[in-house]
This record gives C-alpha cells, sequence and structure tokens, in this order.
C-alpha cells in the first residue's frame, strides 16, 4: 500500500524519485494550488472582539506558509470555540465555587465540548505542537538551511571585508 500523496515539490526535494520533466508538468497540473492572500482577514461573522487576534495569529500562519483564504472559517470557528470554551469554563468554576455540584457537571460538559472543537480546528490550522510535528520538510531543504558557510573561502573573505569598508564610509 502507498503512503500519502505528497506535493511534486516535496517529492523532488527529497530525491528519493526522479521525475521527468514531462511527468513533473502532469502531477503539478493535478494539484490544487491556492495562491496565498496578502493579509489575513477575518470573515464578517466573527465577533469584532476576536478581530484583532486572528489578524495577528493569521499573519503568523501567513508567514509559515500555512494560511490560504480556505482557511478562514476555520481559524475564524478556532477563535470561536476557544472564546466560547473560556466562558463555559468561568462558569464551571464558578458552580464549582458555589458547591452546586449538578451545575457543574452541565457546565463541564458544555466546556469539554467547546474545548474539543477548539482543539480539531488548531490541529486542522497547524496550531499545536504535534499538528506542526506531522507537516513535513524534506530533508534538501533542511540540509541548505543548515550548512554552514566556509568563512575560509577567499571570495567571502575580500566581500565581507568591502562589504565592511562601505559600511565604515556611510557611517562616516
Amino acid at each position: 500500500m502507498s503512503g500519502k500523496r505528497q506535493p511534486t515539490a516535496l517529492v523532488e526535494a527529497n530525491g528519493k524519485k526522479h521525475l521527468s520533466r514531462p511527468e513533473a508538468d502532469e502531477r503539478l497540473d493535478r494539484e490544487v494550488h491556492v495562491p496565498p492572500p496578502e493579509r489575513a482577514l477575518p470573515p464578517k461573522w466573527l465577533p469584532k472582539r476576536l478581530h484583532k487576534e486572528f489578524r495577528e495569529v493569521g499573519e503568523i500562519l501567513l508567514a509559515a506558509g500555512l494560511y490560504a483564504e480556505l482557511d478562514r472559517d476555520v481559524l475564524a470557528q478556532y477563535f470561536l470555540a476557544r472564546d466560547r470554551w473560556l466562558k463555559a469554563d468561568k462558569k464551571a468554576a464558578a458552580a464549582i465555587q458555589a458547591n452546586d455540584e449538578k451545575l457543574a457537571r452541565e457546565w463541564t460538559g458544555v466546556q469539554g465540548t467547546y474545548f474539543r472543537q477548539a482543539r480539531q480546528c488548531a490541529e486542522s490550522m497547524g496550531l499545536s505542537v504535534t499538528s506542526r510535528c506531522r507537516i513535513v520538510v524534506p530533508a534538501a531543504v533542511v540540509n541548505a538551511a543548515g550548512a554552514p558557510s566556509d568563512e575560509d573561502d577567499e571570495f567571502t573573505r575580500r566581500l565581507r571585508a568591502r562589504q565592511d569598508a562601505a559600511m565604515e564610509k556611510a557611517g562616516s
């Protein structure tokens, strides 16, 4: 049984499978490509008090390449479920404080429902540690990013010396 289908760019970056140019083009034509939006804008139905936080987290996800316009509702549902979970948590805490066992049981049930909804949305969007760990980064990209620079290279030393001299001259 074969594994999960991976994007063509990931297959090529891993280097485990050689694709001819026509094969790669055919695969790319079958893939769904959604361009990232310029900004993360909250949907109109989301309460105004949650808009600022939506934009903040949306921008972080956008910078990480984990957000598309199609994800807007899922991210908004996360904030809405989390907000409702917080309200249910306060009600449950108040019921526990008042020693009202029946009311506390009801509110902890509601609290659990909203927590599960928020967690499911968070995992869908890569907001939890475990969901981010499942994001596949090809080894070729990791190796290129972590490659140490060659400080003994004469060209690099001369270039740095010229840049430092230019910066000193500009600062004077």
